[in-house]
């Protein structure tokens, strides 16, 4: 392991560990005063034997007391993931702010349906370095992504599923130093796309199913500087399949469900820099398989779910470069899947 490999190691550790124990930090000080301060290796050398570890758990609860120097290593090193499962008690918020270890937590998930309330997260406020937050399914709403718009330091924000509408899409488009944002399965429509669109410092984007249209399309093809696109699930139709052909940065791209037929895929087939297309449920076709096939940079395609007959499994097959390949539920019959196995 690099010695930039083992800097940049994230210890994972379950919330429920760190709370298990009421009188967790309580207890770990009174162990501590007992330990011999007396420096035998380096810091580097110290986190180099906390990296071979996998368990955080066993390095919170154990090497922390070895002594203050490792305590300090591990402190000031360590970076922690953490996944909150069950409901957020006052106990576990008071325990978790008293935690000396607050700022080397960098990423936290918390799982569906959990919070209650907007206030409960003020816990994950206090976590300066936190990079990276995934909060979907908790019905946060507006209010809440105009909470979560005031945390400046993510770069990675999973927001899907809250019931946020172009209010809220407002509030988050405010986060400049966002570089991925997943706001899936949330009504912020065509208004909602603007306000996004002018993130451009965003690289990764999903907008699955958020009720976008040609207009909202137009406005997503702005942003010039995303390399993943996924638009699955919309209504953006031939025209709005036109706007994001214009996306030439685009490396994969997922616009499945959104009646861009023959036409929209002849526009698709002109993005030549894609090397990973999603283009399912989309009546192409053998017409528009064949635009599909013109493709030759294409290492991933889905093209399931298409209408396709023989004649388009031909021109599929004629894409030898492909390494991953989902043809599934066409009108493909006996003839057509010869192309296909050769």
């Amino acid at each position: 392991m690099s010695k930039r490999n083992r800097e940049e190691n994230h210890q994972f550790i379950n919330s429920e560990e760190i709370f298990n124990n009421n009188n967790f930090m309580e207890e770990k000080a009174k162990k501590f005063v007992k330990l011999d301060t007396q420096e035998i290796f380096s810091d580097d050398i110290c986190f180099e034997i906390i990296s071979m570890l996998d368990d955080s758990w066993f390095i919170l609860n154990n090497c922390t007391l070895i002594s203050k120097q490792f305590f300090n290593v591990i402190k000031e090193r360590s970076k922690l993931v953490i996944q909150f499962k069950n409901k957020i008690t006052e106990k576990r918020v008071e325990l978790c702010m008293k935690s000396q270890f607050m700022n080397s937590i960098v990423n936290v998930k918390f799982s569906t349906n959990l919070l209650e309330a907007i206030e409960e997260l003020e816990l994950v406020t206090e976590m300066k370095q936190l990079t990276s937050l995934n909060i979907r399914g908790n019905r946060i709403g507006d209010e809440g992504a105009k909470y979560i718009s005031e945390m400046k330091q993510l770069t990675s924000l999973n927001i899907r599923e809250n019931e946020i509408g172009d209010e809220g899409a407002k509030f988050i488009s405010e986060m400049k130093q966002l570089t991925s944002l997943d706001i899936r399965g949330n009504r912020i429509g065509d208004e909602g796309a603007k306000y996004i669109s002018e993130m451009k410092q965003l690289t990764s984007l999903n907008i699955y199913y958020t009720l976008i249209g040609i207009e909202g399309a137009k406005f997503i093809s702005e942003m010039k500087q995303l390399t993943l696109l996924n638009i699955y699930y919309n209504l953006i139709g031939i025209e709005g399949a036109k706007f994001i052909s214009e996306m030439k940065q685009l490396t994969l791209l997922d616009i499945s469900n959104n009646e861009i037929g023959i036409e929209g895929a002849k526009f698709i087939s002109e993005m030549k820099q894609l090397t990973s297309l999603n283009i399912n449920y989309n009546e192409i076709g053998d017409r528009g398989a064949k635009f599909i096939s013109e493709m030759k940079q294409l290492t991933s395609l889905n093209i399931s779910y298409n209408i396709t007959g023989d004649r388009g499994a031909k021109f599929i097959s004629e894409m030898k470069q492909l390494t991953s390949l989902d043809i599934s539920n066409n009108r493909i019959c006996d003839e057509g899947a010869k192309y296909i196995v050769k």
